[in-house]
């Protein structure tokens, strides 16, 4: 029997199965950083990485070492009593000279009681927020109003005290930016109600509208080796109260992430779009939250770590879903189709990562909703998207990207550049055929 963990904070949160959470932190691929800020914002829902540790087996044994505190809902006593004996069996802990990893020696804190609460806490709660933002996804249909709930033990912080009630639709722009935990040591929750409750409950309904989200460039730090400034975005986000007058709430530099940026939202984004593939409107809804913003982040992320860590992981990324007439056609061509949504394996990409530039790679959703041309290709009997033209080619190329059905799944399964001439013979000769 899963034991529930002997610390208040925690247990407002594990109110649910924390199994979700168990499976965001499970998918995880993982990133070597150095100094903290190198691994910001949605980066960290897509890579787990741990500030100055520099060895894989290492992430892997911490990470290892949460998902089993997880499971067994250990307190972050019995958790450091765990994992301690290995970080210093392998040499990771207290202040050391080391080598980092420009080649220089830098004395530097590595393992400590104080760097593995803050390892614990921020894992556990971006974790089980995560879990929560899927459950709570999946009923927005009953449910689509948000609340913050503030918790706190001690000391509450007067700006997240201040959102105690307020309730939010579950597509307000407020929680692409500020969906806690916002800041270091935040134990503040989503809670997902209906919209007879907003009255019932009392709650503060508010509205946010695009101009009210501020973003700036701020200061957060040094780079620890080469002594330039670390530079983060931080946005601030205006509340209208009740009696007309503004305050104001701004997450910490390096929370502005979103739990639609993990790997669990992938799951999520593909059942919702399986249980709408015949319906079109459905779709375009899919798309649009493909193209919304922390998905592209998401993508992002996906394309830095993947970059960072230069090995396949077998990671995924979202970057496109069928259209209608997409899966029509190619379900007319005794093809198998459960889901619409098409994924970027990492090894597909870090294989052919060359063919575009990275600016490109990370813009991929949106070129792929930009196709000009959606073929068939008979002979392989896969979709060919044609991109619209890029920058690093000319307009006499045509850059093809090749989607075909995997099990079920639409998989992207290569990209080639090819003469704009060579690709309309091609189309001319009914090799390919013509669906959009």
């Amino acid at each position: 029997m899963t034991k529930i963990p002997q610390r208040p904070e925690l247990n407002a949160l594990f109110d649910m199965p924390p199994q979700d959470a168990i499976d965001h932190l499970k998918a995880k691929g993982f990133k070597i950083g150095w100094d903290w800020h190198e691994t910001l914002n949605d980066a960290h829902s897509r890579a787990f990485t741990v500030a100055k540790v520099a060895r894989i087996d290492l992430l892997q044994d911490i990470r290892k070492s949460l998902i089993t505190a997880m499971e067994q809902g250990q307190s972050l006593e019995q958790w450091k009593a765990g994992i301690t004996p290995t970080l210093q069996e392998k040499g990771w802990w207290g202040k050391k000279t080391v080598i980092n990893p420009v080649g220089i020696e830098q004395t530097v804190q590595l393992g400590s009681p104080r760097r593995l609460k803050t390892i614990f806490d921020t894992n556990m709660h971006k974790s089980l927020a995560a879990g929560r933002y899927k459950a709570m996804m999946a009923t927005t249909e009953t449910r689509p109003i948000w609340e913050w709930v503030h918790i706190s033990i001690t000391n509450p912080r007067k700006a997240h005290l201040a959102r105690n009630g307020e309730a939010r639709p579950y597509d307000d722009p407020f929680w692409l930016y500020a969906y806690p935990p916002t800041e270091f040591g935040c134990k503040c929750k989503v809670i997902a109600r209906r919209e007879s409750d907003v009255g019932e409950r009392n709650l503060t309904l508010i509205e946010t509208l695009p101009e009210d989200i501020e973003h700036s460039q701020v200061k957060i730090g040094k780079n620890s080796f080469t002594g330039q400034d670390a530079i983060a975005t931080q946005t601030r986000i205006r509340i209208k109260q009740a009696d007309g007058q503004d305050s104001f709430f701004t997450p910490a530099p390096g929370f502005n992430s979103h739990p639609a940026s993990s790997y669990l939202l992938d799951v999520e984004l593909a059942k919702r779009a399986s249980n709408l593939m015949g319906a079109e409107k459905g779709i375009q809804q899919v798309q649009q939250m493909l193209l919304s913003q922390p998905r592209i982040n998401a993508h992002e992320a996906f394309v830095q770590n993947s970059l960072s860590f230069a090995k396949p992981q077998n990671k995924t990324s979202t970057i496109g879903v069928l259209d209608l007439k997409d899966i029509q056609f190619i379900t007319a061509q005794n093809q198998r189709v459960e889901s619409p949504i098409i994924t970027l394996n990492d090894q597909l990409f870090l294989g052919k990562k060359g063919v575009l530039a990275a600016s490109e790679w990370m813009d991929l959703p949106h070129l792929m909703a930009q196709s000009w041309r959606v073929l068939w290709d008979q002979e392989n009997s896969r979709l060919l998207y044609w991109l619209p033209t890029l920058q690093s080619y000319s307009a006499d190329e045509v850059v093809q990207v090749a989607v075909q059905s995997k099990n079920g799944a639409m998989q992207m399964t290569g990209i080639t550049v090819v003469e704009k001439k060579v690709a309309v013979d091609s189309l001319n000769s009914n090799s390919y055929l013509a669906i959009r």
